[in-house]
């Protein structure tokens, strides 16, 4: 029967934040940066902790085309280890914040529940010098983008009914824990 699943699925582009949140406080993170091309960020970082942007780099992308595996019709939240979970919470700079809650790993699938949301702008804001030529252009252009967004927000709304079993390499990068986001500090000889 998975070979009649629609494998159509969520897809996050253009992060912009980067939250997990552990069971475990200490591993915990959050990354974010200024710009889609921008260089990430460790919120809150200590003194002592530099982010790698390297292995950041293996996370900036989380979710860019996730796919399925099955969906959990009938295993209720605590016994896929959804009753306490890892959440991630990606915001992208198309205003759309996906938070999704993974439980323990089985048979190298792990648990995934989603919701989606997005804060799109109804109208536009002029710029400053902006020439009433370009105000009709720029306000089409505008009008079309929320046009694809409030589609893609419907599409992927319906996500949040089910659990889903995701392979492990689709939400490991998300899963890394703190220590090992940042660089490794060499130790001294004497």
């Amino acid at each position: 029967p998975d070979q009649w699943l629609n494998k159509d699925f969520f897809k996050v582009e253009k992060a912009r934040s980067i939250a997990v949140i552990f069971p475990v406080e200490t591993n915990s993170w959050k990354l974010n940066r200024e710009t889609e091309s921008g260089e990430w960020k460790l919120v809150d970082a200590k003194p002592t902790e530099q982010l790698d942007n390297g292995k950041a780099s293996g996370v900036a992308n989380p979710l860019n085309s996730p796919t399925f595996v099955d969906v959990a019709t009938s295993a209720k939240p605590e016994q896929l280890g959804l009753d306490k979970p890892t959440i991630a919470t990606v915001e992208t700079f198309d205003n759309f914040t996906y938070t999704l809650k993974v439980g323990q790993k089985t048979n190298d699938n792990f648990p995934l529940a989603l919701t989606v949301a997005a804060d799109l702008p109804k109208e536009r804001t002029p710029g400053k010098d902006e020439k009433p030529e370009d105000k009709d252009k720029l306000d089409k252009e505008f009008k079309e983008k929320q046009t694809k967004l409030e589609e893609k927000l419907a599409q992927e709304k319906p996500f949040e009914k089910w659990i889903y079993l995701v392979s492990s390499w689709t939400v490991d990068p998300l899963l890394q824990e703190r220590s090992k986001l940042l660089v490794e500090k060499k130790e001294e000889r004497k």
